[in-house]
């Protein structure tokens, strides 16, 4: 496939975008408010790739396995000064757990809870009544806390960096609607849930 068959319809979409924005600035927000669930987030895979070889901790070196993830739950605030960018922060996390082994044989348990707080922009692309298009981006620091059990209790605490993508992002409603998102990072591949607009 050649590059040119490749960036005609990208530029022909992302013209059309630019003109259908311009022309369908229907709606306007100052505050923006949302709720989200997400699955999969590049977190997870990390800790899922990351920790297969080995996790280190100041009592041993362990593998984990077994392991199991909760969804990605996320409090998302951005402030508008124009309706189209949008500014602001995000809080979330999410819960693992597993077993701990030493060459094969089970040892112990862990828990580990991971909590996300970051800096967001985004840009909304489609402003119509009802109808919204946007993309987004946001660099933050996870904090993992973890509790490990073999043949005592043991706690560690880790600090990462972390980051989002929202590729793609569409809003129904008005003042309160539904959204849904598809990005890479720490919201996950997928999400959505309630957004208000005010």
């Amino acid at each position: 496939m050649s590059l040119k068959r490749v960036l005609r319809p990208v530029l022909v979409l992302t013209l059309a975008l630019f003109v259908l924005s311009a022309s369908a600035f229907g709606q306007t927000r100052r505050h923006d408010l949302s709720l989200a669930y997400g699955f999969l987030s590049i977190d997870q895979v990390t800790d899922i790739f990351t920790d297969v070889v080995t996790i280190v901790l100041t009592f041993g070196t362990f593998d984990k396995s077994g392991q199991e993830f909760t969804g990605v739950p996320f409090l998302t605030y951005h402030y508008s000064a124009n309706s189209r960018f949008g500014f602001g922060g995000a809080i979330g996390g999410y819960s693992s757990r597993g077993d701990l082994r030493v060459l094969g044989e089970n040892v112990g348990t862990f828990k580990e809870r991971n909590t996300v707080g970051a800096v967001e922009l985004d840009y909304h692309w489609v402003m119509r009544p009802g109808f919204q298009v946007y993309s987004g981006a946001g660099f933050g620091i996870r904090f993992r806390h973890g509790t490990y059990v073999t043949a005592e209790t043991r706690t560690a605490n880790k600090t990462m960096p972390t980051f989002h993508l929202n590729a793609l992002g569409i809003r129904f409603g008005h003042t309160v609607g539904f959204f849904f998102e598809a990005g890479i990072g720490y919201k996950g591949i997928f999400s959505g849930g309630l957004n208000a607009q005010f």
